[in-house]
Order: C-alpha cells, then sequence, then structure tokens
C-alpha cells in the first residue's frame, strides 16, 4: 500500500486474499479437530483465580488486510470478584468477552493465539481448567452457557421474538441438563424469574418478548444467564439503552446475585459510574490492548495512563465550573497494520521522545496496579 494512500492495489488485494485464506484454513482445522481432552487442559497460575487471560489475540481477516481487535490482552478474574472493563467503542471489551465465549462469528474472525485459562467445577466436585482457546468448538459446550453465561448488550434484539420467554428459557434446561422434563424445565425457569425479582412470573413465562418492557426483558436474559448455576458471568453493557431508575435496579440485582450464585461478574461498559460503582478491579483498554489495570480505588483515586486520566475528565460532574464537557482530541488508529509505537502517541498531551519507540511494556508502578506508559518505564518508574 502506498504511504500517501489509503487504496490498494488489485495485486495487493489478491495477495492479502491469498495469505488470508492460508491462515484462516489453518485455525479453522485447528478449531474443527478432534481432540483429547489432555490436549487442552491446563494449570491456573493462581489458584485464587476464575479466570486467566493470557497474551490474548484475536485477529478479523478483512480484504484491507488483517484487523487485530484484541492483540495481547492479559488480565484476571479473582474468584467472587466483579471485574469492569471499561474503554470506548472499538477499544476491543466485547471482542475480548466473545473470544472467552468462542462465539467469534468465523471465518473471518479467529482467536488467532493466546490462552483463555478457566478454572471449572464438575459435576462431581473436582476441578479442572480448561483452555477455551485450545478446546475443539465441538467440546465448548462443556462450559458455554453452562459454567460461563454471558447477558448480551440488547435484551431487545436477544430474545427471538416469536417464541415466549417460557419456551427460550426451558431451552437452556434441555440444553445442560439431559433428564430434564418439561414440568422441571418449568420449574427452574418460574424459579430463575422469581430470583431476578419479576412479580409475576407465571404471566412473564407466558409472554412474548414485546410484550415486556426493556428492563423486564433485561431481568429475563439476566434470569436465562443463570439458569445452569454459572461460576462466571459476562455481563456485556448490561444497562444499555435502559433508564437510570432501572439502571440502578439491575446493578442492585447483578450485585446480589454475584453472592446468591458465589461466582464472578466480567463487566464491560463504558459508563465510570457504573464501574465506580459494581467493580472490585479495572480493567482499561485501548485499541485492543490493555494499558491499565488495578484495584478500582487505585485507578480512580490514582489513575497513571493518559487516556485513563482523560477517560476520567469526560466524565460529567456537578461541581464542573465549565459547560462543555472534556473531549480527548484526534480518534483511534486505524485497526488494520497497526504502528509498532504506543497506539495512543497522537492524542497524548504528555508524549516524550520514548513513545516513538516500542510499544511500552506493562510494569507495575504500586502494589497490583499496572501501566502501559513509557512515563513509567524503566529509570522513570
Amino acid at each position: 500500500m502506498s504511504k500517501n494512500s489509503n487504496h490498494l492495489s488489485g495485486k495487493e488485494v489478491r495477495a492479502i486474499a491469498k495469505e488470508n485464506k492460508r491462515v484462516i484454513k489453518s485455525l479453522e482445522a485447528y478449531k474443527n479437530r478432534k481432540a483429547d481432552e489432555s490436549e487442552y487442559l491446563g494449570h491456573m497460575s493462581d489458584q485464587n483465580n476464575i479466570l486467566e487471560i493470557d497474551n490474548l489475540h484475536t485477529y478479523f481477516f478483512t480484504e484491507q488486510g488483517v484487523v487485530k481487535a484484541v492483540n495481547g490482552v492479559s488480565f484476571n478474574i479473582p474468584k467472587n470478584t466483579t471485574v469492569g472493563v471499561v474503554g470506548e467503542s472499538g477499544c476491543g471489551k466485547s471482542v475480548t468477552s466473545m473470544s472467552v465465549m468462542r462465539l467469534i462469528q468465523g471465518p473471518a474472525g479467529q482467536i488467532y493465539s493466546g490462552s483463555i485459562r478457566f478454572n471449572a467445577k464438575e459435576k462431581n466436585g473436582e476441578s479442572k481448567v480448561y483452555d477455551i482457546a485450545k478446546m475443539p468448538i465441538r467440546d465448548i459446550h462443556k462450559i458455554r452457557g453452562n459454567q460461563i453465561s454471558m447477558i448480551f448488550q440488547e435484551p431487545m434484539t436477544s430474545l427471538n421474538p416469536v417464541f415466549t420467554i417460557g419456551q427460550q428459557l426451558d431451552e437452556v434446561s434441555f440444553i445442560h441438563d439431559p433428564n430434564a422434563t418439561k414440568e422441571s424445565a418449568k420449574a427452574k425457569s418460574i424459579e430463575m424469574l422469581e430470583l431476578v425479582g419479576i412479580a409475576m412470573p407465571e404471566r412473564v413465562y407466558n409472554a412474548f418478548p414485546h410484550e415486556l418492557s426493556g428492563g423486564m426483558r433485561q431481568r429475563v436474559m439476566i434470569s436465562m444467564a443463570l439458569a445452569s448455576n454459572p461460576r462466571l458471568i459476562i455481563a456485556d453493557e448490561p444497562t444499555t439503552a435502559l433508564d437510570v431508575t432501572i439502571q440502578a435496579q439491575i446493578l442492585d440485582l447483578l450485585r446480589d446475585l454475584k453472592t446468591k450464585i458465589d461466582g464472578s461478574i466480567m463487566l464491560i461498559t463504558h459508563d465510570l459510574g457504573v464501574i465506580a460503582e459494581m467493580a472490585d478491579y479495572v480493567v482499561v483498554m485501548y485499541a485492543g490492548r490493555v494499558i491499565e489495570r488495578g484495584p478500582v480505588k487505585e485507578i480512580f483515586h490514582n489513575p497513571l495512563h493518559p487516556y485513563t486520566i482523560g477517560l476520567q475528565k469526560s466524565k460529567p460532574t456537578l461541581d464542573s465550573d465549565s459547560d462543555t464537557l472534556f473531549n480527548i482530541p484526534g480518534n483511534v488508529p486505524n485497526p488494520v497494520n497497526m504502528p509498532n509505537y504506543c497506539y495512543f502517541r497522537e492524542r497524548c498531551s504528555q508524549c516524550t521522545k520514548k513513545c516513538s519507540g516500542d510499544y511500552p511494556d506493562m510494569v507495575e508502578v504500586t502494589p497490583n496496579h499496572f501501566v502501559a506508559c513509557h512515563l513509567y518505564g524503566g529509570e522513570d518508574k
């Protein structure tokens, strides 16, 4: 591609397509292989963690080149905690969660490399560590929807409009419990609707999605996620498109449910207020990478990365003297052919000569508070 042009020649397009086809064929074969369980069993680096994401790369192979949507993401989710993942749209939050669930849309989208270790608990009480990134897609049912559940971003579109709420809830029981009957599945569905605070569960059970409000549909989605007693709940923007009152109710519900199920929550949102209220740990992402992570109090009271500081400044406050919101200048870089230097360099107000060098390593500035920025690396730490 010409340095002064965003256009590709026909020869370049054909070369990209040929290479994409070669890589996708290899990744699809690996994903659909028959494998013994021993091939994807692993070990947790810390037994107190329920999930460990280690150097995860998830790519989308397009006609313009390889989109590195998740480019070396690493963080842990400890047991009985809520980990918040924040960042602006397109930073890789949802793609990370979809990678954990193995819901990346192929063949264009693929987990290219990395490790996703999950500490699963079998029915006999035995613990097993599965590397989700290495599991064949045919075996993913062992944990997806069963031990890891997801609350999707849009309850309005996630529910099937032609089936009743009861039919969609019962399906969870039929899939994950081979001994389920029609009566036991209904009883479980009613129980889950009651658990999420729905006052007339029988009526909601027989209703169609369009008969419910947005808040009620979100509660149904949460009950569906809880139906198989998961150890980890991934909540992808669970309060999107809901009014403030319903948002507060949903967040209270999630907080109570974490205690009831004795599990962990991975909370994905762009709302820093939600993170401050709900999370124990925070992971800040930018352009497919983790740029800062640590305990919620550390991140909010002592933000280190210029991007994290900018995010906090852009949050409206009642004591602000200005009538305009702070805006981080510039745009997120093109995800195709990302540069080797810091992705935030062009937008950073604290940019130094070091920022033109290699991408900064993640360094621990204070206990459990990590940041990837040249301002805190080496002699400047």
